[in-house]
């Protein structure tokens, strides 16, 4: 069993963020860590011609065991149920809008022993700067997280109020953290995981949330692993202000450049 691999989710919208991904990989895995990506069945013959060699390509049907429609919902069950079909005591889960942009190795995922780090943090640069534009952004990202993130600690019964983070992505999960969520939480209530799905999207949360519940695994928190753009303006400022891959490498291993906003490929 390997003691963390590389996982990234996609599917064919996505392909061109995803071969940009790969060539990251093939240019910074120092230690060589094995790297997957999951597709539905419909593109695999494209994702297969299109990808390097190195790229262990597998099947979003053959993850869930069943057949499924693309679509946030679905992406979601099937990242937190790869470790089921691949043996590993850990999974570094990287979306398909981002790459590396220095060298990496297993230490900047595991702690020690096979014991990861986990991304969990309070999300204070980021809302330190939606609260200045919460006007421009239409909304208040703060409040949509602390309402998400309250939702599902009073499943928990949690007895802290402290919020936390545990994305965005990439994140580094451990199996026994997946596995005791089914195990305490889900099977006693007869509950599948698309049902908490259903009740609140946010599978970072549901895993982070069960980590402090259930304590499968020492805690060993880092911030995030990348620089994300999350909004347009946001990346419009960095550029305005001169910063390069090279200044966001000294404190991020990647970038994300987020799709959902149609950001380009690269930064």
């Amino acid at each position: 069993m390997e003691t963390v691999v590389l996982y990234c989710k996609s599917y064919i919208n996505d392909l061109n963020r995803v071969k940009i991904q790969a060539e990251s990989i093939a240019q910074y895995n120092v230690d060589k860590i094995p790297y997957y990506v999951s597709c539905p069945k419909s593109d695999y013959e494209t994702f297969k011609n299109n990808l390097p060699d190195f790229v262990n390509l597998i099947l979003d049907e053959d993850i869930i065991q069943q057949s499924i429609e693309q679509s946030w919902h679905t992406q979601q069950i099937v990242k937190s149920q790869f470790y089921k079909l691949v043996p590993t005591s850990n999974y570094v889960c990287i979306d398909s809008d981002s790459y590396f942009i220095r060298p990496f190795y297993i230490h900047d995922f595991i702690a020690h022993d096979t014991t990861p780090y986990t991304v969990m943090h309070q999300q204070k640069n980021l809302f330190q700067w939606t609260a200045r534009y919460r006007r421009e952004l239409g909304f208040d990202p703060k409040q949509s997280f602390d309402a998400s993130r309250n939702k599902i600690g009073k499943i928990f019964n949690r007895e802290i109020n402290m919020n936390y983070d545990f994305g965005p992505s990439p994140t580094i999960w451990s199996s026994k953290v997946w596995e005791s969520l089914e195990q305490n939480y889900l099977e006693p209530n007869n509950i599948t995981f698309n049902q908490l799905i259903d009740f609140e999207p946010s599978e970072f949360t549901w895993y982070g949330e069960a980590l402090l519940a259930f304590k499968p695994i020492e805690i060993y928190p880092v911030e995030p692993l990348f620089m994300v753009f999350h909004y347009p303006l946001q990346y419009q400022q960095f550029l305005q202000q001169g910063y390069t891959e090279q200044d966001i490498a000294s404190c991020y291993m990647g970038v994300i450049m987020t799709s959902n906003w149609n950001a380009p490929l690269r930064y």
